[in-house]
């Protein structure tokens, strides 16, 4: 739940619903991470619920450095259980708050998700139905969550992102503007920045594991060249939003290029999946960079149809999205 829950938790503070204050925001910030820390001392105080076969493996839990899996394996379910519990504190908000849609988002996402990630098993059934193979399961685990994580978006995008009915519009007209404008730019674009540039430098740190070798050592090189020019980026941002700002209440679309920023998005990513498929000498990477290749061309397709819909003339119907006012005008 918490993987793909999070984000939908960080989506619902960025909501068009009713305003909130400073101590609104206070109360709001305090029970996600009051959330994390009780599951946090929950997780420390009772090991036995949290930890698989605790108490007949107490003696080889109380030796990590005898079994680092079980190590590994703690530490992983301690970040998870932290991660559920900020989660929960988030969502535990909205219901107290009696926002609807975000508690819509937020469920929606984490269920979902959690579900399918539930089901998917890390791929461990597979091995049993193919014994023989010698698949890169995990590989396997890691698309299928992506997945599941896509569709439990796309439904939450579905359930909350329709219409506001006119009487709603009506009494939130006030608040349906957009008030910061430079500050909704800034925040997307370093997220952009910051996202596509550490994605590059692990990827390149890949790359290097597979056909150079020495991992830690490429990772120390590629963070003396990717670091300075992130530094280098954000200086460049926030030059540009002070010398072109848009003024408060600007109601035109202030990402005007947001699809050539997904194709360079797209092609960057998929740039970096086929540079850290390999070698190409082994047949179930070749396969796994065809598939690659084919999620690149349908991702492609998808982008190119929604961009498409939001120009005028775009979407036949009325002219209309299924998330737009009758201009044809994308909603909050």
């Amino acid at each position: 739940m918490p993987w793909a829950g999070i984000g939908a938790c960080l989506l619902a503070w960025c909501a068009a619903g009713r305003p909130l204050r400073v101590r609104d925001w206070a109360a709001r910030l305090a029970c996600a991470f009051g959330g994390a820390c009780l599951a946090r001392i929950l997780f420390e105080q009772f090991p036995e619920v949290f930890l698989p076969l605790y108490k007949n493996l107490a003696t080889q839990y109380a030796d990590f450095r005898a079994h680092p899996n079980l190590h590994r394996l703690a530490n992983d379910s301690r970040h998870a259980i932290t991660h559920l519990g900020f989660y929960l504190g988030c969502l535990g908000y909205e219901i107290a708050r009696r926002d609807k849609r975000n508690i819509a988002l937020i469920l929606s996402v984490g269920l979902l998700n959690g579900l399918g990630w539930a089901l998917l098993q890390n791929w461990s059934w597979a091995k049993r139905l193919w014994p023989d193979s010698h698949f890169n399961f995990w590989r396997c685990w890691e698309s299928s969550g992506g997945i599941s994580i896509g569709l439990a978006y796309g439904v939450a995008y579905y359930l909350v992102n329709r219409p506001m009915p006119e009487p709603e519009r009506a009494a939130k007209a006030a608040w349906l503007g957009n008030e910061h404008p430079n500050l909704e730019r800034f925040g997307a674009y370093l997220g952009l920045v910051l996202g596509l540039g550490l994605s590059v430098k692990n990827g390149l740190k890949g790359w290097a594991n597979i056909y150079l070798g020495n991992e830690h050592y490429w990772d120390r090189m590629l963070w003396m060249i990717i670091g300075p020019l992130l530094i280098a980026g954000l200086a460049a941002l926030v030059w540009r939003i002070r010398t072109y700002p848009r003024p408060r209440g600007y109601d035109a679309d202030v990402f005007p290029h947001a699809g050539w920023l997904m194709a360079i998005v797209l092609i960057v990513q998929n740039t970096l999946a086929q540079l850290v498929t390999g070698p190409w000498t082994a047949w179930n990477e070749v396969a796994f960079s065809i598939y690659y290749l084919i999620l690149f061309a349908l991702t492609a397709v998808i982008l190119y149809h929604f961009h498409g819909c939001k120009k005028p003339g775009g979407f036949k119907p009325g002219n209309a999205l299924p998330n737009s006012d009758k201009a044809g005008k994308l909603l909050p």
